[in-house]
């Protein structure tokens, strides 16, 4: 004869079983579906002075951008790589393209008004083989080929300003005016509509069209899309057609919506006055950690990175506004690109800086620097472009 177990004692005993993995996991939240769990991040306020690289990585590796007089390199406002090659562009030289070991390859279309030019670049991204590039006074994406072969031009009905793509290679673009983001298939047909913020203003969009180059609001991972608008608390994982919180951020110097830009009624030093108090976080994951870059609102470099382990879920503090490379040059090393790469953090690091430490040889320099790193600084100028500085991420972490 079987057993009959009463249907309240079933209740109760799957009522314990969920309460018991609730108290076993209390940071995380997770769907009916289990397709997403928020992470709340809890970042401690004491922490270490120096984060160095073997911390954290294999190897470090440096590319001398090679120097020409088309490829000269004023600053770098974006940068993004491959196995290949390296495409950096500079507001004053246009879209440049550079092989992995700094050689430059060719420029990337023309700027000018023109069929086919771009002027100010907003952004530029890489879907499958083909660059996609928004620009001032163009409500479109211009499209090249690798080879630099201008292709066409999508219209749209705005100036694509902030974009990238999903893990399925769909193209999304956030509209800041509107608190949207839209998602676009192959063909760019009626996109996908996610709302990602609610209540902005003419003003806030007005005071802050010019962001500054760091602010990446749209943030790609191996599995989805992130979007952080650096005043929420919550960043969104986007999937789809659909948003879902991934990471709730437990920092109390959060810039208040009510004290965004919007409101500072034209008093913008006023507001860059206010605003210093308060920071804003940059999220980079990685399979086995997530670097938080813990940034003033005025300023560039970051005020205190966080290192946050993935098997753990540990978080360690460093205040400090470099990586020391304690394993190839011993170099400080500032100015990290976001450019979301699944291996490596890229910095740069300015020639003239790395000529005035080695001459120096005494304070900024501790250790001794491999002799492969010191033979290719010989071949450096001062007047020279950028060094990029490859941080090879380790695969596992304790």
């Amino acid at each position: 004869m079987k057993k009959i177990i009463p249907f309240s004692i079933l209740i109760i005993a799957l009522l314990l079983v969920k309460c018991s993995n609730k108290k076993a996991n209390p940071d995380i939240n997770s769907d009916v579906n289990n397709k997403i769990a928020t992470q709340i991040l809890h970042f401690p306020e004491s922490g270490e002075d120096t984060l160095k690289a073997s911390y954290f990585a294999d190897t470090v590796i440096y590319i001398p951008l090679e120097t020409t007089r088309e490829s000269f390199i004023y600053n770098i406002n974006q940068l993004w790589m491959n196995d290949s090659v390296i495409l950096i562009y500079c507001p004053r030289a246009g879209l440049l393209m550079f092989q992995q070991n700094g050689k430059f390859v060719r420029k990337i279309g023309k700027q000018g008004k023109g069929p086919g030019e771009y002027g100010t670049i907003y952004k530029f991204e890489v879907i499958h083989d083909t660059i996609y590039i928004s620009s001032t006074g163009r409500r479109s994406f211009l499209r090249y080929t690798f080879d630099g072969t201008y292709c066409d031009e999508i219209h749209l009905n705005y100036e694509p300003v902030f974009f990238t793509y999903t893990a399925d290679q769909k193209l999304a673009c956030y509209l800041k005016q509107e608190g949207k983001v839209l998602v676009y298939n192959k063909n760019f047909h009626t996109p996908d509509t996610i709302v990602v913020e609610y209540g902005v203003t003419k003003g806030r969009y007005y005071y802050s069209f010019g962001d500054p180059s760091f602010m990446t609001y749209l943030q790609k991972t191996p599995s989805g899309l992130l979007f952080n608008d650096y005043i929420n608390d919550t960043v969104l994982n986007i999937t789809d057609d659909k948003k879902e919180p991934a990471f709730i951020l437990d920092m109390k110097d959060k810039l208040p919506r009510d004290k965004n830009i919007e409101f500072c009624k034209g008093d913008f030093k006023g507001w860059e006055n206010m605003a210093k108090a308060y920071q804003l976080v940059h999220l980079i994951p990685f399979s086995s950690c997530m670097f938080v870059f813990q940034k003033h609102w005025t300023d560039t470099k970051p005020d205190a990175i966080y290192l946050n382990y993935s098997k753990t879920g540990e978080i360690k503090k460093f205040n400090t506004s470099y990586i020391y490379d304690d394993i190839v040059s011993k170099q400080k090393l500032s100015y990290v690109f976001f450019i979301y790469s699944a291996d490596y953090l890229v910095v740069g690091i300015e020639p003239l800086k790395v000529l005035k430490d080695l001459n120096q040889n005494k304070e900024n320099i501790k250790g001794v620097p491999s002799l492969f790193w010191l033979n290719q600084m010989k071949t450096v100028n001062k007047d020279d472009n950028t060094i990029l500085a490859l941080i090879k991420i380790k695969k596992n972490l304790q």
